[in-house]
């Protein structure tokens, strides 16, 4: 775990193969902002440093399939799709689909592992985004 202490500066998801805070990471900072301030000084100082991460970073992989990441994120009332611009309701829905199916698919057996739910979830996200893009073309070009 990178995080030691409150003012430990964040290590942002850069291009390339490189040093990044994990969904842990987060979390643990988070606690530690809490340790050190008040609730809403600690939730003001996470968000904005949260989003400043790029929207492809591994911030994207904590927000939308990190289960226990979203969990930590709702139950503190932190934004993590403060970045994500007009992607934010189709990120928030992927990860809540994400999160469903888990709980789902988690005892009907090894053909639905993680990797395979995401891959579903991708496909769906792809569609929708496709069929909401085409249907605001042909909306715009009435």
């Amino acid at each position: 775990m990178a995080v030691k202490t409150w003012n430990t500066a964040p290590d942002y998801d850069e291009w390339g193969v490189d040093e990044f805070w994990s969904c842990e990471d987060w979390i643990q900072w988070h606690r530690l902002l809490l340790e050190k301030f008040d609730k809403q000084k600690a939730k003001i100082l996470w968000e904005y440093a949260y989003a400043k991460s790029g929207g492809l970073s591994s911030n994207l992989d904590c927000r939308t399939f990190n289960s226990t990441f979203r969990n930590y994120a709702r139950t503190n009332g932190l934004d993590t799709y403060a970045n994500a611009g007009i992607f934010a309701p189709v990120l928030q829905g992927y990860g809540t689909l994400a999160d469903v199916s888990s709980g789902i698919l988690g005892g009907v057996g090894s053909f639905f592992t993680t990797k395979t739910t995401k891959t579903i979830l991708t496909i769906v996200a792809i569609g929708a985004v496709a069929f909401g893009g085409m249907y605001a073309y042909k909306t715009f070009k009435k």
